[in-house]
């Protein structure tokens, strides 16, 4: 495993000036995050900027493992045009990833509001098998895997989200049969659902191809770093290796990098400190393990 950071730690900074400070940080592997992604690709000449981008990688001698669509994307959304349109900005996203030599693209499953029937869990799963089919094949042909996120869901609390659970995302992927298909799991989604992070990540086996790590007490999606919160760190990182997951354990934390009170981006070097210490709690995690 790779350990691994997303841009948007330096939301407030261009894509550019976000992987340049990381990599002077020594952070070499990254997620582009879906804001950055935005921010490069914007205008006619958005290739021209990707290529930019990826020269500056190039001279860091940084790997962008993965990169994240659109959080607004819902490839299942019952309003046909709006899923039509969601489902040709994740087509766009492939091509970014394409262009920047980006193995995954990580996408949320669509469903975004959530089922209360069998009758309307039904009809999400069968347009998310129609959204990731035809997704599926143009990712084979730019050689991109979709890596498809793990979603949250709180019992006795929340309508039935599509993704919630592992075995979610395995029936879709088992329907479609693609090998350009894969997993992203976000272990703050699976600490509010409720799932064994041993089990839930063996259950991903070797359909993993992605992460989002962070940390929080279970009663909602807090973004913390490690120990910020109440998830077992040893079973998760007992449960990457049993399955031989060698990609990026990629964090993504923006409850670590804003005032709680404001919302407002800490200052750089707070940040820069809060990431140096993310670095000694994983390599506290990993020393007895």
């Amino acid at each position: 495993m790779r350990l691994s950071m997303w841009t948007s730690f330096y939301i407030d900074l261009t894509p550019r000036d976000a992987i340049v400070r990381l990599a002077e940080l020594g952070w070499k592997d990254l997620e582009l995050s879906a804001e950055h992604g935005d921010m490069a690709t914007q205008g006619d000449d958005w290739k021209e900027q990707l290529l930019y981008l990826k020269s500056i990688c190039e001279d860091y001698g940084i790997t962008l493992w993965q990169i994240h669509s659109p959080l607004s994307i819902d490839v299942a959304d019952q309003n046909l045009q709006k899923r039509n349109k969601d489902i040709e900005t994740a087509v766009k996203w492939l091509q970014y990833s394409h262009e920047l030599n980006i193995p995954f693209l990580v996408i949320h499953p669509g469903g975004s509001k959530g089922a209360k029937t069998d009758e309307e869990e039904k009809i999400i799963f069968d347009l998310n098998f129609s959204a990731f089919s035809y997704l599926s094949n143009i990712a084979k042909d730019l050689n991109v895997k979709i890596c498809i996120e793990n979603m949250q869901e709180k019992e006795n609390r929340d309508p039935k989200r599509f993704g919630a659970f592992i075995y979610d995302i395995n029936e879709l992927i088992d329907s479609i049969d693609s090998d350009a298909l894969g997993i992203c799991f976000d272990t703050s989604h699976a600490n509010v659902t409720g799932l064994d992070m041993y089990n839930a990540i063996s259950e991903c086996g070797k359909r993993l191809m992605a992460t989002h790590i962070s940390d929080n007490d279970g009663s909602s999606d807090q973004h913390k770093t490690f120990f910020g919160g109440n998830i077992d760190w040893a079973k998760v990182i007992k449960g990457m290796m049993d399955i031989g997951y060698n990609n990026a354990f990629n964090l993504e934390i923006p409850g670590e990098n804003r005032i709680p009170t404001t919302g407002k981006v800490l200052p750089l070097q707070v940040r820069d400190a809060k990431l140096r210490y993310t670095k000694e709690l994983f390599d506290f995690i990993v020393k007895d393990i």
